[in-house]
């Protein structure tokens, strides 16, 4: 804005005196911002957006994390109320064809009756053999159902399967994945092998109830996360996804005829055994309603969110707890409490934790929210 001033005589004197007077008509505004402005402006707000966003991803995960705590919650409510009705706790089930998951034999007490009625426990649940094995055609509307509950919402990861479970009738069937995981034990020596006992609170045909857990029931790990597969198959000396894939080493390993384990493998380094894969399917977690080790259970052999793959072989092997939570994983224990696991914790406490009988000593700070 610019101002015109001139000078007039002062009244009843003899001298002129300087006076300032505005007149209207010399009063000219102009309003407009020059390009330093502008820029200036426009940096401002790039930096308060810049410290806004972070806020904001940082509320939004809060919130998920909130929602997965309470998805496990409501998973360990039903567990009690199937050992409440069953005196013990699911196990995986017996044979594959027969072996449906914890997922599925908890369904009536997560108010899933209606998908419950879908599945035919007196069926099996697979058919066939060799590389034809398809899901039985009474199985197939409960397996392609996806359960919300059974999904942590942090992983943004496509939930819906192509490449695991075959449909008679609809080859371009998919099959709903699951995030939650039961947990098999510590994975030490041969207990990585699920089809004899293990040292943790599930194996085929386990029969585990509350005077079992003899570590304390808010010592013993039951349940938590896995990142959901890439649905993707690959070829070559190392994954694409290292936590979304894992290496599939059937040709390499043999089972135990004798006992558990796979022949040669007992408290291996993983790293070292897993510079002979070549082949990585991402199908962990692949479907629910399946009680096979690689989609619906874990062991603590590695700690949470490791960056070394998984691996199996001849349907057993080493399979971590996994999440998109920053910094941990979250946990449910067999009282039904729900605990946030940093990655940073102990790889022997996290072991001890997997454990319902180690009689080992947990200290509250030893890596638990």
């Amino acid at each position: 804005m610019t101002m015109y001033l001139e000078s007039v005589p002062a009244v009843g004197r003899g001298t002129t005196a300087v006076t300032w007077q505005a007149t209207s008509r010399r009063w000219r505004c102009r309003f407009g911002l020059t390009l330093v402005e502008l820029l200036v402006g426009i940096a401002i707000i790039g930096v308060l957006i810049a410290l806004l966003l972070p806020a904001v991803q940082a509320a939004r995960e809060a919130a998920r994390r909130a929602q997965c705590t309470n998805h496990l919650k409501q998973i360990g409510l039903a567990l009690h109320n199937y050992a409440s009705v069953h005196r013990v706790f699911p196990g995986l089930g017996g044979q594959p064809h027969t072996s449906f998951s914890v997922h599925a034999r908890i369904l009536p007490f997560l108010e899933q009756q209606s998908l419950t009625e879908r599945i035919d426990f007196q069926s099996p649940l697979m058919q066939g053999g060799g590389n034809s094995v398809m899901v039985h055609p009474a199985q197939i509307r409960a397996a392609q159902t996806l359960v919300p509950g059974f999904v942590c919402p942090s992983d943004e990861e496509d939930s819906l399967f192509s490449s695991l479970l075959y449909f008679s009738g609809d080859p371009a069937g998919r099959s709903a994945g699951t995030s939650y995981v039961f947990c098999g034990g510590s994975g030490t020596g041969t207990r990585y092998d699920l089809r004899f006992r293990s040292d943790g609170m599930l194996w085929n045909n386990s029969v585990v109830g509350f005077g079992d857990v003899r570590d304390g029931t808010s010592q013993t790990v039951f349940a938590s996360e896995s990142l959901l597969g890439s649905d993707e198959s690959t070829y070559g000396p190392a994954p694409q996804e290292s936590i979304r894939q894992m290496a599939s080493m059937c040709n390499q390993f043999v089972l135990n005829l004798n006992g558990p384990g796979l022949v040669g493998v007992s408290d291996p380094d993983l790293p070292a055994l897993l510079a002979s894969a070549d082949f990585w399917r991402g199908i962990r977690g692949a479907t629910w309603i399946w009680g096979r080790e690689a989609f619906v259970t874990f062991n603590a052999y590695m700690p949470p969110n490791t960056r070394v793959p998984d691996m199996y072989a001849k349907g057993t092997g080493f399979f971590a707890a996994r999440s998109r939570h920053p910094a941990g994983v979250n946990t449910l224990f067999v009282d039904g409490s729900v605990h946030f696991v940093s990655e940073t914790i102990q790889l022997g406490i996290w072991r001890a934790l997997s454990t319902r009988a180690g009689c080992e000593t947990i200290r509250e700070q030893d890596g638990l929210d």
